[in-house]
């Protein structure tokens, strides 16, 4: 797909939503930077005003954005989370932000459960392992303390979302690993 990178910042919501959704994306390639750029201004166009969004918008949006994403991951790799990380800060401060208008609409994009989970699932070890590494992360390898900081990027989401997720089945290890968070570099 020519040009597919031209232009982004003159593109409203829904040019940004049709270029991609667009099927010829997913073969598309491209530096991380693009990609990266390709986010942050489908993000930001979907920020401006979420809460006047018309549900044919959100549908729209809730398609194009994964798109995007699994577009990115496919030509660039998982850039040590990247794009799961855009998705999730997106995603969590989307309902933040509707739910303190009082209207979340009834899209997948926007059902906090799949926040928690998909940080949960990412995490890269075991929350015994990151409370017995953290109070001496200075003498760690690189590769640790890189994990160490993995784990406190991944609850930050979680933790926008916990509020809606009383009665989630995970809380608990959500708990866990939110006790642990600001011990951890």
């Amino acid at each position: 797909m020519s040009g597919l990178f031209d232009g982004l910042d003159r593109l409203d919501l829904d040019e940004h939503t049709r270029r991609w959704s667009a099927p010829e994306v997913m073969g598309t390639d491209g530096a991380v930077s693009e990609w990266i750029g390709a986010a942050q201004l489908f993000a930001a166009r979907i920020q401006q005003d979420p809460a006047r969004l018309t549900g044919q918008q959100w549908r729209a949006v809730a398609e194009a954005w994964p798109a995007l994403l699994a577009a990115a991951d496919r030509a660039t790799g998982a850039q040590h989370n990247e794009w799961l990380l855009r998705d999730l800060w997106l995603r969590a401060s989307l309902l933040k932000e509707l739910t303190e208008a009082g209207a979340v609409p009834d899209v997948p994009l926007l059902d906090p459960g799949p926040v928690l989970d998909r940080a949960l699932d990412a995490m890269p070890m075991a929350p015994g392992t990151a409370v017995a590494l953290a109070p001496r992360w200075r003498e760690l390898d690189r590769a640790q303390v890189l994990s160490l900081r993995m784990v406190r990027r991944l609850i930050g989401p979680a933790r926008a979302v916990a509020p809606l997720l009383a009665d989630h089945p995970r809380r608990g290890e959500y708990e866990e690993w939110d006790r642990i968070a600001d011990s951890l570099p």
